[in-house]
């Protein structure tokens, strides 16, 4: 198994993606990827952030969720809500 990389998710920026919640799923958007330094002395891959986006009345608990991404999926990602702006929510996942 490889590890995911912000490649794999570029084709999704913009669009919606499905997360496998109870009672029924839901659609979420991802909005960006962010890339950050890579950890010097370590061969892994490069940390990045997914940030989704989601209509005020679509409400994720912080947790572990199944993403339909499309291409090798479902992933099995872990997201964290940020404070929410007026219009919409915002999740980020991190990819240490």
């Amino acid at each position: 198994m490889s590890l995911l990389t912000p490649e794999d998710f570029e084709p999704w920026v913009g669009r919606k993606v499905r997360v496998g919640t109870v009672p029924e799923p839901v659609e979420i958007t991802l909005g960006r990827i962010h890339r950050r330094n890579a950890i010097a002395g370590f061969d892994v891959r490069v940390p990045f952030s997914l940030y989704f986006e989601s209509a005020l009345d679509t409400y994720l608990i912080d947790g572990t969720y199944e993403f339909d991404c499309g291409k090798g999926g479902p992933h099995a990602i872990c997201v964290t809500q940020l404070q929410p702006q007026p219009d919409r929510r915002i999740y980020e996942a991190v990819f240490a």
